[in-house]
């Protein structure tokens, strides 16, 4: 008997139900359906909207002076609205912190994504070489070598907006290339760094910049060569290039 074709309205039905966890037919359907990729983006958008709300941290006795304000709304009805505005004004710094982080940011966000999914290095199950390619391409890249080895591709939500998390083996082990949308004008730059005991390699590529975490920085060096042997990324402008050490 013939399993029944998973769809779009499948895929709708099960990222609305649990946004975090989809299926192998879904996540398999993601890859290749763009209209979904960009269901999947409006949803992640919205899952990361209500994280950076449910986590602003309210300055106690907030609900005695919203109490009192009400009470007193003739005698001060500026002190409200000041106190709203204070919190307002310390989430936009918060943001804008984010977005004009150093170069080290890139690094640092690319381990914690890593530590965030540890089953993406668990998995065996391996990807079409086509389905891969499709990937790289919706991110503004060319796979010239087909990439046999990606065991694990899904689309995550990121700060700046939505990116790719890929796992590959080579011969030293698994090794996680993360392609990232830029988030601002500034252009990343080349940084190959450590961070809490992994290496990290970051290089501007594609739609933003991509992020290539490994055991060690060698290790992420050497496999950011291997996948340029693969890849070509479009230049997105002159680069400063930063080798820490």
């Amino acid at each position: 008997m013939n399993q029944p074709v998973f769809n779009c309205l499948d895929f709708r039905r099960e990222k609305t139900a649990d946004p975090r966890h989809l299926s192998e037919a879904a996540e398999e359907h993601l890859i290749a359906c763009p209209a979904c990729q960009s269901f999947s983006r409006r949803i992640n958008a919205q899952e990361r909207l209500l994280q950076e709300v449910v986590s602003i941290d309210v300055p106690d006795s907030l609900a005695e002076r919203i109490i009192v304000s009400q009470r007193s709304r003739t005698r001060a009805p500026f002190a409200l609205w000041a106190l709203a505005a204070s919190l307002m004004l310390s989430v936009g710094m918060g943001v804008q912190f984010w977005h004009t982080a150093p170069d080290r940011e890139h690094v640092a966000m690319a381990v914690e994504h890593v530590r965030h999914e540890p089953e993406a290095l668990m998995s065996t199950r391996l990807i079409e070489p086509e389905r891969v390619a499709q990937v790289f391409e919706n991110f503004g890249a060319h796979v010239r070598v087909p990439l046999s080895a990606v065991r694990y591709v899904k689309l995550c939500p990121v700060p700046g907006g939505t990116g790719w998390h890929i796992v590959f083996d080579t011969a030293k082990g698994p090794v996680t290339v993360l392609l990232m949308p830029q988030q601002t004008e500034r252009k990343a730059r080349i940084i190959t760094a450590s961070y809490d005991g992994m290496g990290v390699h970051v290089e501007p590529g594609g739609q933003g910049f991509f992020a290539v975490v490994a055991g060690d920085k060698e290790q992420a060096r050497a496999a950011s060569a291997m996948l340029s042997q693969h890849v070509s990324w479009s230049s997105i402008g002159p680069l400063a290039s930063a080798r820490d050490s």
